[in-house]
């Protein structure tokens, strides 16, 4: 026991720390006591040697009224961390305990000790101190651990190597990554070393599929942890399956079924054949062949019924551990026009997307002067609604003053290299040409957008350089809507050659707000 008597006097210190409590005149040094053992505080498990509480005992002649606890570190202000207040009675004995929680158990590298200030019934005080030593200890040791190792794929692979820890080691865990690489799963737990501290690993894995690293975690007593990661580079397509003897490229049966054959093998067995196609502009799922029941070599001979618009095939081969491969096979087929799907403009004032370019894309007011030449129409939203504009109109309307840019509207630079754009909006139901034309963009069917293609629906050219949208008001060919009035055929015309394009577009959103409006909408051009 370390025992602490009658130290200085500490009245003025003493006073200035429990400044916050009711002040009372302290006399002189009483008459006592104060014994503590000596603690140490471990990082590794964030608590003292001898339990979870610091303890003192306090002997004290003339009684205990109040305890102040203040623990001293080399690197911080002496702080105060617990006052015993509830002491009943006055008592000359009693043993202070402070619990952990009292402590800053992630600051406390730098500690000596706690002082104890010990004030007693009749205004005298004790002062003590208990000694605190830090303890950091070592985190286990990997010796003579390869970097590297070559996995045997179809036996025991090896993995060596000396453990070592000051304080004993508790566990050895080794993970690998099979599933994902770099992200690690338990493959085998070593739990029986009982706190030696030296242990030689040699423990024999049996490679899983697709692992590219093994990592070894030691625990040691303190439960503090030390992982080593080695790399096992394995080629993992030779696991993956493989599609064989597939066609290149694949010309489909336009009135019927297209023949789709060829082999797929898999190491560990097959679950399943997904098959996509893009014909509205992304994959989606056609077709399924599963129940394959692990068959390592599975003869595809099964058909595909083409669609419109779809420019390739994607076969995905999935194994019973969920490891897939992928093989994209282009059909040849030309189409008479492009689609551009999900495009998004905005009017004047939000002004980031507000013309529609020759390649799909669109530009905000900002680039309108370097893409005078591309733009095929513009996007603007009077008090009137949003409307759509022929680009040439604008050298005669007013609109281009609107389209601003840091404050200045849009001068036109090159009016003779603009679009002369006109519009016809497509009525549902107002003539049989019309409705044939919704029925085609309901079935996905619509390509061929030459000159006969409208003629023979006896749909006139488009006249209109400003139609607009109105919600409530009846369609006409300058009025479109989401419903009934959402299809717009437009002849784009380059008026240095006459040459045009036409062209429909198929309005699927639409939000009105004066100069803040957007919309979306698919729109096929012709080749």
């Amino acid at each position: 026991m370390t025992k602490f008597l009658k130290t200085g006097l500490f009245m003025l210190a003493f006073a200035a720390t429990i400044a916050s409590c009711k002040k009372e005149k302290l006399s002189d040094i009483g008459e006592g006591s104060i014994k503590a053992e000596t603690y140490t505080f471990n990082k590794a498990t964030k608590s003292f040697d001898l339990g979870d509480e610091v303890k003192s005992e306090i002997d004290a002649t003339n009684g205990i009224k109040l305890i102040y606890s203040y623990l001293i570190r080399n690197n911080a202000t002496d702080s105060l961390i617990y006052i015993t207040t509830d002491i009943k009675n006055n008592p000359k004995n009693y043993t202070l305990t402070i619990p952990l929680a009292s402590f800053p158990a992630n600051n406390m590298s730098q500690v000596k000790g706690v002082k104890i200030m010990v004030k007693q019934s009749n205004n005298s005080s004790l002062e003590g101190f208990i000694p605190i030593k830090f303890f950091d200890p070592d985190l286990p040791q990997f010796n003579s651990f390869p970097t590297q190792i070559n996995a045997d794929l179809n036996g025991a692979t090896a993995i060596a190597g000396n453990l070592t820890s000051d304080y004993g080691i508790k566990q050895v865990d080794i993970f690998d990554d099979f599933q994902t690489e770099n992200t690690y799963v338990l493959a085998h737990s070593i739990n029986t070393i009982n706190g030696a501290k030296q242990y030689a690993l040699n423990y024999a894995y049996t490679y899983r599929k697709a692992a590219q690293h093994i990592k070894i975690r030691v625990t040691d007593i303190y439960n503090q942890t030390n992982e080593l990661i080695i790399n096992m580079p394995v080629d993992v397509a030779v696991f993956k399956p493989k599609f064989i003897g597939f066609a290149a490229k694949i010309t489909p049966i336009t009135a019927g079924t297209t023949p789709l054959t060829g082999n797929i093998t898999s190491v560990t067995g097959l679950k399943k054949i997904d098959i996509y196609d893009d014909r509205n502009g992304v994959y989606e799922l056609v077709s399924t062949l599963s129940n394959l029941n692990g068959v390592k070599t599975y003869n595809l001979n099964t058909t595909y019924l083409y669609k419109k618009r779809a420019s390739n095939l994607k076969l995905i081969a999935v194994d019973t551990e969920d490891l897939q491969t992928e093989l994209i096979i282009p059909l040849n087929v030309n189409y008479g026009s492009v689609v551009y799907r999900d495009v998004f403009m905005t009017a004047q004032t939000l002004g980031t997307n507000t013309v529609f370019l020759e390649n799909g894309t669109t530009a905000g007011n900002c680039n309108l002067i370097a893409n005078e030449a591309n733009i095929q129409f513009v996007f603007f939203a009077p008090s009137a609604g949003p409307t759509l504009y022929n680009p040439f109109s604008g050298t005669t309307g007013t609109f281009p003053a609107n389209m601003k840019c840091n404050g200045t509207g849009w001068t036109i630079a090159d009016p003779a290299a603009l679009k002369d754009t006109k519009f016809r909006v497509l009525i549902n139901g107002a003539s049989t040409g019309q409705t044939d034309v919704y029925n085609l963009i309901a079935a996905n069917e619509i390509d061929d957008l030459s000159d006969a293609f409208f003629t023979s629906r006896t749909l006139s050219a488009p006249s209109s350089s400003g139609p607009r949208y109105e919600a409530s008001a009846a369609p006409s060919a300058s009025l479109f809507n989401l419903t009934t009035a959402k299809i717009i055929y437009l002849r784009i015309t380059n008026r240095t050659t006459t040459a045009y394009k036409n062209a429909i577009m198929v309005i699927k959103e639409v939000n009105s707000s004066a100069g803040n409006s957007t919309m979306k909408f698919d729109i096929y051009i012709q080749k």
